[in-house]
């Protein structure tokens, strides 16, 4: 938090720690570095991601049923 007084006050305001712009470009550079798994290499990445969402609906429905 930032402090400033004003009028008389102190208002309080959130600090950005980071700067958004240097994360994106460490996460592209993380990216970057990883190498696909044997089992999806020659995989486009909208194959890859229909699987992992149709993964993540099973995992949901299974916990959704095992609530009841």
């Amino acid at each position: 938090m930032e402090a400033s007084v004003v009028d008389g006050g102190i208002l309080f305001s959130p600090k950005r720690v980071v700067d958004r712009n240097a994360v994106a470009d460490r996460i592209d550079e993380i990216f970057a570095r990883i190498k696909p798994s044997p089992e999806d290499a020659g995989r486009s990445e909208e194959e890859i991601m229909e699987e992992v969402i149709k993964d993540i609906a099973e995992a949901r429905k299974e916990r959704r049923s095992r609530k009841v």
